[in-house]
């Protein structure tokens, strides 16, 4: 682990080191030492630096240590109990929302399994002409994706209640657009070293635990349902791509792919309506 040198030590005023010595084996590099001090100093009142320090020591998110985090051009609401929202998420949000632009027609998107709200929230208030939902089976997500309804200010987005596994989930609803980040790590993967511990530790289980199961859920519940022309489902593995494809008719109605995100890996399987405008998604 790495000790904060002794020149640096001479340089800093004193209750700055002692932050920093709280952080360190935490963040285990000066530089996120450096970052994450300085985001605590700019969004806390400073009689609050040493107790958010404490508890980062602890591991806990500095999310929500900080009450937020930014996900595109919006700041969103973190609170313990709810997952928080992660730069993986963001990238291929803004990239969907790159896509709509291009497209004519589309009126309405769905998120199932919304969480703080954060997709929805964006696609919102960068598309005021659409019709945005999101939907949740935690009352703790939908407390918290209201809030950062009401705090953004957002009048097209709405959230509500719903079970993935209820084939009722979408009330009968049509969607040009569905988006998904469901739980999708096997319990196998959540108890290993694949997992942060401080994940396991802060973050809710309901929001990451799952696999196969919420894959067959989406297909029939909400993406055939919905009669969507186009849908992008978060994932972690390519054997969970493969199976969400294999629900669907790829020879007549769907093309899919796999998205990578930046770090190049596997982050989404992506469908569109073959010989629609929705074609735009192989492009994600």
């Amino acid at each position: 682990m790495p000790r904060i040198p002794p020149t640096l030590f001479h340089r800093l005023p004193t209750s700055t080191f002692k932050l920093s010595r709280l952080l360190l084996p935490t963040c285990r590099t000066l530089e996120q030492t450096s970052n994450e001090l300085r985001w605590i100093q700019t969004e806390l009142p400073s009689t609050k630096w040493s107790t958010a320090c404490v508890l980062r020591s602890r591991k806990v998110p500095l999310q929500y240590i900080l009450g937020t985090q930014p996900f595109g051009s919006i700041d969103v609401k973190c609170r313990p109990g709810v997952l928080i929202p992660r730069w993986e998420t963001e990238e291929y949000t803004v990239k969907i929302i790159d896509m709509i632009r291009y497209i004519e027609g589309v009126r309405s998107v769905v998120d199932v399994c919304t969480g703080s709200g954060c997709v929805p929230l964006l696609i919102g208030s960068e598309l005021p002409q659409l019709k945005v939902k999101g939907i949740d089976v935690s009352e703790h997500a939908l407390r918290l994706s209201e809030e950062n309804k009401q705090s953004l200010a957002v009048d097209n987005v709405s959230f509500t209640y719903g079970d993935v596994f209820q084939n009722d989930v979408l009330k009968g609803e049509k969607y040009d657009i569905v988006i998904s980040n469901p739980p999708y790590i096997p319990l196998t993967d959540y108890i290993s070293n694949e997992v942060e511990p401080s994940v396991r530790k802060y973050e809710p289980k309901l929001a990451l635990v799952g696999d196969l199961e919420f894959y067959k859920a989406l297909v029939e519940n909400v993406i055939i349902p919905s009669e969507c022309k186009a849908f992008v489902l978060e994932l972690g593995y390519m054997d969970q791509v493969q199976y969400t494809e294999n629900l669907l008719d790829l020879q007549n109605v769907w093309g899919t792919k796999c998205y990578f995100d930046s770090a190049g890996k596997v982050r989404c399987v992506v469908g569109w309506k073959r010989g629609t405008e929705y074609e735009i998604f192989k492009d994600l």
